[in-house]
């Protein structure tokens, strides 16, 4: 778990986002974990398959912007942008999953990465 730094969007994202790097099958718990303990309304399953598809079509070491996505937090909608970055070519590869928001909700996200590694014994 870490935080990388980046530009800032115009929608008040921070300049860092939680980061964890895990197996793929990882991405959809992970994403399912974020949903229940920190959003109000999180990522759909139609969100949740284009970025696990997206991730299928990378290749190793390539870092590529995913999308942005609109969620609700604390009541709020605000967006969560998501880029991901391959560091095998195994078959499922390692990823790294990067999180991009306001600072207050890019820390719960990491936070809830943390907790997630924690239970995968990471």
């Amino acid at each position: 778990m870490f935080k990388k730094n980046t530009t800032s969007n115009s929608y008040e994202e921070s300049p860092l986002a939680a980061g964890m790097n895990f197996d793929f099958e990882q991405v959809e718990p992970l994403l399912n974990r974020i949903n229940s303990s920190v959003l109000d309304s999180g990522f759909s399953q139609s969100d949740i398959n284009y970025i696990q598809s997206e991730i299928e079509l990378m290749i190793h070491n390539e870092v590529k912007e995913i999308g942005t996505f609109n969620v609700v937090y604390n009541e709020k909608k605000t967006k969560i942008r998501i880029e991901a970055e391959v560091h095998s070519d195994e078959n499922p590869p390692d990823v790294v999953l990067y999180m991009y928001s306001t600072q207050e909700l890019v820390d719960l996200l990491d936070e809830a990465m943390m907790e997630h590694a924690e239970d995968l014994g990471v």
